[in-house]
């Protein structure tokens, strides 16, 4: 057995947050760690998680948990993570003297990253995002699979150290995702198309087509399962949302502009001959089909 899996397996893990995310990380890392402790405030939440066994034990004061704590993870809202890892900078935590691990799960990494880099001892910060999800919030929807085969970003801070990266990496691999390294900054500018663009695209087909019916609400009637399909992701939770867009707008404005560009010239298209039309929408089809093809296989 290698040193960083005795290490999480020897690990106190405490989660804060218990909604989708945080409560199927609970469930995954269930049996792979010493134990996992809640910090939550919903008394709801915290009822289902003590009785369906999702984690040891709840609190709702994270500071006093510190003492006992190997690895910190941060399950909450990205602006909450952030107001979160102030409050651990302005801490004064003494006679720790082992590292405490703290790894986001956020879903944009360059504010949580520079937060993370004035993170005092014993604390190492590494941002994590793991490429999965659901519309549906709430620990009554997490479940244990929900990380396999998902590809699960990791970006390092300048202070974080190969030990730590090693032991973040195994977290990853023992949920069943894949481990990839990268920076916080090319991160935001890649999931600002991969991931808040077409939820943004989604909200404005929604807009779009209840805009029109107010004109005619037969539309309504003829929806079929493409519009369903396509705007899936209208229906996500909406406070993580708005801290994911706040938290990443110059990347996603950038992303708007590339795809107000691609649109306006399949609108051109439109007046042109069927020919040249056909040759553009052949060339996306194949690109999507051929990438999505690769996603698939890289997941196996």
């Amino acid at each position: 057995m290698n040193q960083s899996k005795q290490k999480l397996m020897q690990s106190n893990v405490t989660i804060v947050g218990l909604g989708l995310m945080g409560g199927s990380l609970a469930l995954a890392l269930r049996n792979k760690c010493a134990s996992i402790t809640a910090i939550e405030t919903n008394k709801k939440t915290c009822k289902i998680a003590l009785e369906n066994n999702i984690v040891d034990h709840i609190t709702d004061n994270l500071i006093s948990e510190i003492q006992s704590t190997n690895i910190l993870i941060l399950a909450t809202p990205v602006r909450t993570i952030i107001n979160t890892l102030v409050n651990l900078t302005e801490t004064n935590i003494n006679n720790i003297t082992d590292k405490i691990l703290v790894l986001d799960i956020g879903s944009t990494k360059t504010q949580i990253v520079s937060q993370m880099q004035l993170l005092p001892h014993p604390f190492i910060g590494i941002g994590g995002h793991p490429m999965c999800g659901k519309e549906s919030a709430g620990i009554n929807n997490a479940e244990a699979s929900l990380f396999q085969k998902a590809v699960f970003a990791l970006t390092p801070t300048s202070n974080t150290n190969k030990e730590m990266i090693i032991l973040a990496k195994e977290i990853v691999e023992s949920i069943g995702s894949i481990p990839i390294e990268l920076d916080a900054k090319q991160h935001d500018c890649i999931t600002a198309f991969t991931s808040h663009l077409p939820y943004i695209l989604s909200c404005s087909l929604v807009s779009t087509i209840s805009n029109y019916s107010k004109s005619d609400p037969t539309i309504w009637k003829m929806v079929s399962s493409g519009f369903k399909d396509t705007t899936r992701l209208a229906s996500s939770d909406i406070k993580m949302i708005v801290d994911i867009l706040l938290t990443n707008k110059n990347a996603i404005k950038h992303a708007l502009t590339q795809c107000r560009n691609e649109l306006d010239e399949i609108e051109i298209l439109l007046d042109k001959d069927s020919e040249s039309l056909t040759t553009t929408l052949n060339n996306i089809r194949k690109t999507r089909n051929t990438y999505i093809n690769t996603i698939t296989n890289n997941s196996l």
